[in-house]
């Protein structure tokens, strides 16, 4: 989710591997959000990437990445399959979507949102050996919600499993204002990830530069109903992001403060 100067060498340092399957989504064409991107493209170039790389952003993206390339004669040892985000539903992989909507700042800019396929129920293996279904392949078919034939019987997943299970939700809002849109669009997500520029003392500023406040970022987590909020994008004025948090616990106390190298464990929501 965006790429800031040096992002590649995040990349390196976290392990999070080259080759492997890969969505890039960029928020909006401002140089911290977007500078990295070439020199990402081409050290996976470096390392012989083959795959496709799929890049969502908006639709200016692709041209910038089209002119500096033929400037800097980048060729990509892979294909990119671009597409130009709207409102809406931007991309469906397997497990998983993704869905935009428009942020408020000072250029065209949007919110992403992570949505995770839910997931089969818990499976009952008492259910399982009462309808003679033999351990084994069958009842891993039955629990990844594919249903099985069983002496010439056919048997549905839900015939030994709980009710369905809801997937994981993640949101990013990149760099905005808050409004009501944004606490619609996150709303229930399990982590949100949201712009906090300023302290609440810095609120004019703000609103000038169409970011946010910590406080203003809790107040979106509180109203949206997430389970957990990280605040980031700090200002340079600050040489902690601790104040921030203190001011955010006041309004939304599951709040923390995103790092360089951060893990983050997302639980499932509650069935």
């Amino acid at each position: 989710m965006d790429c800031g100067e040096g992002v590649q060498r995040q990349v390196l340092a976290h392990s999070i591997g080259l080759g492997k399957d890969m969505v890039v989504l960029v928020t909006h064409l401002h140089g911290d959000h977007v500078t990295g991107l070439l020199g990402l493209l081409q050290t996976m170039s470096l390392a012989q990437r083959r795959k496709p790389l799929d890049l969502v952003g908006p639709p200016q993206l692709l041209r910038w990445l089209q002119v500096t390339s033929k400037l800097l004669h980048v060729g990509l040892t892979f294909p990119i399959r671009f597409t130009p985000v709207k409102p809406g539903v931007v991309l469906r992989a397997p497990g998983f979507r993704i869905r935009a909507a428009r942020a408020v700042h000072s250029v065209e800019a949007y919110s992403y949102l992570i949505e995770e396929s839910g997931r089969p129920g818990v499976f009952h293996p008492e259910k399982a050996k009462a309808l003679g279904i033999p351990e084994g392949r069958l009842w891993s078919a039955l629990q990844k919600g594919r249903t099985v034939s069983v002496h010439g019987k056919k048997v549905r997943p839900s015939a030994v499993t709980g009710p369905p299970r809801p997937g994981r939700r993640i949101g990013y809002s990149g760099d905005t204002r808050p409004s009501p849109r944004l606490a619609r669009f996150f709303s229930g997500c399990d982590l949100l990830i949201f712009d906090s520029t300023f302290r609440g003392s810095d609120g004019d500023k703000a609103v000038v530069r169409k970011h946010s406040t910590c406080i203003e970022a809790a107040e979106v987590a509180r109203k949206a109903k997430v389970r957990k909020l990280v605040l980031t994008h700090f200002s340079a004025r600050y040489t902690s992001a601790a104040p921030l948090v203190k001011e955010a616990r006041k309004v939304f106390p599951a709040v923390m403060a995103a790092s360089d190298g951060l893990t983050v464990e997302v639980d499932y929501p509650p069935s």
